[in-house]
C-alpha cells in the first residue's frame, strides 16, 4: 500500500495503530496500549452492561440491526483483532452460549429462532476471530448451517422451511453465514459455498434492475461507504467476499471493488454514512477521511492479494 496512507493510518488512535500492525503490517504489537484507550474502555464496559450488553441479550432487549449493542460492539472489537482473553468478556461470552442448543443452534431472544442462522451468525463470526476459531461449540454450530443450505446452496429463514424450490436464499443470511464460514481454510474453497456466494456476486451485477431478495436491493444505501454496515453494505459484502478465491476471480468481484476504489481521494476514503452510537470514532462523521474506512479497505486489498488461485 502506499507510505504515505500508512504513515497516515499509523498515526491515528491506539487501537487503529494495533489493526494496521497486527493485520497489514503482519507484526505482534502490544495490546496493553489499547486497553488503556477511553472509547475501546467504554465499548467493553458496554458489552458488559445489563441493559445493551451480552448479558441483556436473555431480556430479547438487544437486536441485531442495532448498533452501540451486543451485536456490532463485538463487531467492531473483532474487527481491531482484540480477543476475549484480552478484553476479560469469557463469562459474558458462556451467557452467549447458554443460547445453543444440543444440535449447536442457537435461540436468542428475542425473535432468533433456531433456524435464523442470520443473526446468531453475527455473534459467532466475532467469536470465530476472538479466539473460539476452534470451540467445538462453533463446529457443532457450522455443521448445522450446512446442513440447513437451501436448494439455491444459500439460507433463508422463509417460515422455517428449507429446501422449496422456487424460493431464493437470502442475501443477508448468505452475507452473515458466509462472514462466519470464511473463516475457515475448510470452507474458503469448499464447491459446496458456490451458491451462496453467485447470489452476492449476482445481486450486485444486476443491481441497475432494482432487483430486491426479501426486501434487500443494491442501492444508495447499499453503495454508501459506512461502517458498521448492518444492514446489507458494500464494505462487509466485499470484505466477506474476498476471503472465498471463487469470489476473488470472478468479474463481478472486481467490478465492486473497483467502484470502491473510485471513491478514494489520495488513497483515503471518506465515510458517507454515518451512524451516533459510534459518533467518538472517525468513522462515525463525514467531514474528514476516516482512517478506519481506509484501514478496512487496505485489509480488502491485502486479502484479494493473498487469496489462493483455485486450481
Amino acid at each position: 500500500m502506499d507510505k504515505k496512507v500508512l504513515d497516515w493510518l499509523l498515526e491515528g488512535p491506539l487501537w487503529l495503530k494495533y489493526a494496521v500492525e497486527l493485520q497489514l503490517l503482519d507484526e505482534k504489537p502490544h495490546v496493553k496500549p489499547v486497553l488503556g484507550d477511553n472509547d475501546i474502555g467504554k465499548i467493553v464496559n458496554r458489552l458488559k452492561d445489563g441493559n445493551v450488553g451480552i448479558p441483556a441479550l436473555k431480556t430479547g432487549k438487544v437486536h441485531y440491526t442495532e448498533t452501540g449493542k451486543a451485536y456490532w460492539d463485538l463487531f467492531f472489537l473483532a474487527d481491531i483483532g482484540l480477543t476475549i482473553n484480552d478484553l476479560g468478556l469469557e463469562e459474558e461470552v458462556e451467557k452467549i452460549f447458554r443460547f445453543q442448543g444440543r444440535d449447536g443452534t442457537f435461540i436468542i431472544p428475542p425473535n432468533v429462532r433456531d433456524n435464523y442462522y442470520c443473526m446468531s451468525a453475527i455473534l459467532i463470526s466475532s467469536l470465530a476471530r476472538m479466539g473460539y476459531h476452534d470451540d467445538p461449540r462453533l463446529g457443532r454450530y457450522t455443521r448445522d448451517i450446512l446442513n440447513a443450505q437451501n436448494f439455491d446452496g444459500g439460507w433463508h429463514c422463509y417460515n422455517g422451511d428449507f429446501g422449496i424450490p422456487g424460493i431464493e436464499s437470502c442475501p443477508m443470511d448468505n452475507l452473515n453465514i458466509l462472514m462466519l464460514l470464511g473463516r475457515y481454510e475448510q470452507y474458503r474453497q469448499n464447491p459446496v459455498l458456490k451458491g451462496a456466494l453467485d447470489l452476492l456476486l449476482e445481486h450486485w451485477q444486476n443491481r441497475g434492475g432494482g432487483w430486491h431478495l426479501h426486501g434487500f436491493g443494491v442501492g444508495r444505501r447499499f453503495m454508501s461507504l459506512q461502517y458498521p454496515a448492518v444492514k446489507y453494505g458494500i464494505l462487509r459484502v466485499l470484505d466477506v467476499l474476498s476471503l472465498f478465491p471463487y469470489a476473488v476471480g470472478t468479474e463481478a468481484f472486481q467490478n465492486m471493488l473497483d467502484f470502491v476504489r473510485r471513491k478514494a481521494v489520495d488513497g483515503r476514503y471518506l465515510a458517507e454514512s454515518t451512524d451516533e452510537s459510534y459518533a467518538e470514532f472517525d468513522f462515525g462523521q463525514k467531514v474528514e477521511p476516516s482512517r478506519w474506512l481506509t484501514f478496512l479497505i487496505n485489509r480488502i486489498e491485502k486479502q484479494v492479494s493473498e487469496c489462493p488461485e483455485l486450481s
